[in-house]
């Protein structure tokens, strides 16, 4: 024989057999009251994303190297972007190849290479045990964590022309500070031939 177990409900009272009566007055308003203010929580929270951390960048530097028998010349342009908190450290590297006494050829490519630099990579750490004694050893980083995209040359003019530049990579927005936005410009000249 099977017995039901019911709750009833009847003039603002729930009836929960074997745990008694809860009044609309009592502990059921506070459990309403709460589970309203869950909701209405978890709907607020659903409907505001968090907005990405945006980083100014204030630093520019370059490198060039030179490949003597091809008479080519890889040329970086790096960025970097600092966070005042004491976060990772991002770099956006613009990069083109071209003859040794020339512009980018056209159509020609500029790689951007976006990379994180979490704060524990300045000193990685690793632990060496051989025959249950440590070994000491000395660290360096292998690799990092960094995304790459490729642009025609005509797309990189655009973008050193641009009044604000964003990245957003790694949940992070990149925005190119004045001072590399004007340096970028520099550079697209040079690669693209207008000054020399």
């Amino acid at each position: 024989m099977q017995t039901e177990s019911r709750s009833a409900v009847s003039n603002g009272k729930i009836s929960i057999p074997g745990r008694g009566d809860l009044t609309a007055g009592g502990p059921m308003k506070l459990a309403l009251t709460v589970i309203a203010l869950l909701a209405a929580t978890g709907r607020a929270a659903a409907q505001a994303p968090q907005s990405p951390q945006r980083i100014v960048g204030d630093r520019i530097s370059g490198s060039m190297q030179i490949d003597a028998r091809s008479q080519e010349t890889s040329d970086t342009a790096t960025l970097t972007f600092q966070d005042r908190n004491g976060g990772p450290v991002y770099t956006i590297d613009f990069i083109a190849r071209h003859p040794l006494q020339g512009p980018v050829a056209s159509p020609g490519v500029v790689d951007i290479v976006v990379t994180q630099h979490p704060v524990e990579d300045d000193a990685p750490e690793m632990m060496l045990r051989v025959d249950g004694e440590s070994v000491p050893v000395v660290t360096r980083l292998h690799s990092r964590r960094s995304v790459v995209a490729t642009v025609s040359l005509a797309e990189f003019d655009r973008i050193s022309r641009a009044g604000v530049v964003v990245d957003r990579s790694f949940g992070t927005e990149l925005e190119l500070g004045p001072g590399q936005v004007r340096m970028l410009r520099l550079t697209a000249d040079r690669w693209l031939g207008r000054v020399r």
